[in-house]
């Protein structure tokens, strides 16, 4: 099912005992658009505390109600590595978090969570282990979705407006939209532009170049945030662009 970030964001985690959390963000690889994490608040049961619960661990979930649930004990939680979210996450990071919970190491597999190709194995997995922390700390493979809320996306032939959400696939947890806001440009509020059309981001000037017109942006079918994204939709879309559906073999 395609869900809004929105919608996720705000959402109470329960492990296999009890609560555990809020999932409080998202954390996407900005390499290929997956979420890799959910950032959960642990609340009043673990005061101050944070952590990232990789989605592969998250086995039940009802968005409409908030309610999800994740294969996790508070004896794991407790005793998880401490994750500085003030700081970039670190391969060496994910990789104590995969030994601690037993989650496995996408980067490693070549394939996202629902078996889709993911992004190639860094350099940085391959080198000997004594160079691997200090290479490590110098790469970034995931970012805040919060983070990126209020990037500027930029057509082929100027601005367009800014990202205002985001539109997820629960099942494989693939980023498959980003919701434009252009209401500063545009009488319609919203539209839809995938991360395949993704010529560049510049994360430094927090902006996002799609390979796509302004005129085409103009043009393309509204995206109303109270109607479900449907197959029936998405082929609109996708019609419209021309571009190659993801959903295609």
């Amino acid at each position: 099912m395609l869900i809004a970030f929105h919608q996720i964001d705000g959402t109470k985690l329960s492990g296999s005992e009890e609560a555990i959390g809020t999932i409080k963000d998202l954390f996407l690889d900005q390499h290929d658009w997956h979420v890799r994490y959910a950032v959960v608040d642990t609340g009043v049961w673990l005061p101050g505390r944070r952590i990232l619960v990789s989605p592969t661990a998250i086995t039940k979930h009802d968005w409409g109600a908030h309610q999800a649930t994740a294969l996790l004990s508070h004896a794991q939680v407790e005793s998880s590595p401490d994750v500085d979210l003030m700081r970039p996450v670190s391969r060496q990071m994910e990789l104590e978090l995969a030994k601690h919970y037993d989650w496995p190491a996408y980067w490693a597999s070549g394939l996202g969570l629902g078996g889709e190709a993911a992004a190639a194995v860094p350099p940085s997995v391959m080198v000997p282990n004594e160079k691997q922390h200090e290479i490590e700390d110098q790469l970034l493979n995931v970012r805040s979705a919060h983070e990126i809320l209020g990037y500027s996306i930029h057509a082929t032939d100027g601005d367009i407006g800014h990202v205002n959400d985001f539109i997820i696939d629960d099942e494989t947890w693939a980023v498959r939209y980003l919701v434009v806001d252009t209401k500063n440009w545009l009488p319609a509020p919203k539209v839809l532009v995938a991360p395949a059309w993704i010529e560049s981001v510049s994360w430094a000037d927090q902006a996002v170049t799609v390979e796509v017109t302004c005129q085409q942006i103009k043009d393309s079918p509204d995206y109303d945030p109270l109607a479900p994204v449907n197959r029936g939709y998405e082929e609109h879309i996708y019609d419209f662009y021309g571009k190659e559906r993801y959903w295609m073999p």
